[in-house]
């Protein structure tokens, strides 16, 4: 997939475009109406694309290299609520082999004091197959996996290190029920004999299967040596 990908990579003179299709997919997570992504993408919205059918081709494209889905959902019309209409829907494939890095296209600065704002980095797609492809040389802590630039994120907001920003987010997510606390489970040595002996049953040591091979011998073998 990324093979192909980087060949549809190659044939775009500007690969802004689709690099924000692709991150505003990211950024609505589920399935998104055809519509609604033409309005916000298009002219209307102030995005990058001018022509519906441009749109429409590179949405196809992206759904052939199953970068994306596609789904049509039959819906009530909008105007009239007896009739129905077909609609077309897309969001990214979880599966993707890009679909981990395409924040990573972003680079993310300070704009005020208490305010971040993101741009696209200098060819956006080269860079996208670059970290998918692990080919990526790039040391700058902003870039890459999403939740490193939540962490650094999170600790020049609050101004912490970030072991701190750590401690926070997991108390945030025990909080929320997303995490287990670990204080209640049961201590590593005992947990792991409770394992070993729900799995078998309780295991003969050792010595007692010797203590049974020397008791079935006759005395006089054990006298003998």
């Amino acid at each position: 997939m990324l093979d192909e990908f980087a060949r549809y990579i190659a044939l775009q003179r500007d690969q802004a475009p689709l690099a924000s299709l692709l991150i505003y997919l990211k950024r609505k997570g589920g399935y998104v109406q055809l519509n609604q992504i033409w309005r916000e993408m298009g002219p209307t919205g102030g995005g990058p694309f001018w022509n519906q059918t441009t749109l429409l081709n590179k949405l196809d494209k992206l759904n052939r290299l199953d970068v994306i889905s596609m789904e049509r959902r039959i819906l009530p019309s909008v105007r009239s609520g007896s009739k129905k209409k077909a609609n077309t829907f897309y969001r990214l494939n979880p599966t993707a082999p890009i679909y981990p890095y395409i924040f990573g296209m972003l680079r993310i600065y300070r704009e005020e004091p208490d305010r971040y704002s993101s741009e696209l980095v200098a060819s956006p797609l080269d860079h996208l197959l670059a970290l998918a492809g692990g080919r990526s040389s790039v040391q700058d802590p902003m870039l890459g996996r999403e939740l490193e630039v939540a962490v650094d994120l999170i600790g020049e907001v609050f101004s912490v290190g970030r072991d701190e920003v750590k401690r926070m987010i997991r108390e945030r997510m025990e909080k929320k029920g997303l995490v287990r606390e670990r204080r209640t489970a049961t201590p590593p040595v005992a947990e792991g004999e409770a394992k070993s002996g729900a799995a078998g049953g309780k295991r003969p040591k050792k010595t007692s299967r010797k203590k049974e091979k020397r008791a079935a011998l006759p005395d006089e073998d054990l006298a003998n040596g």
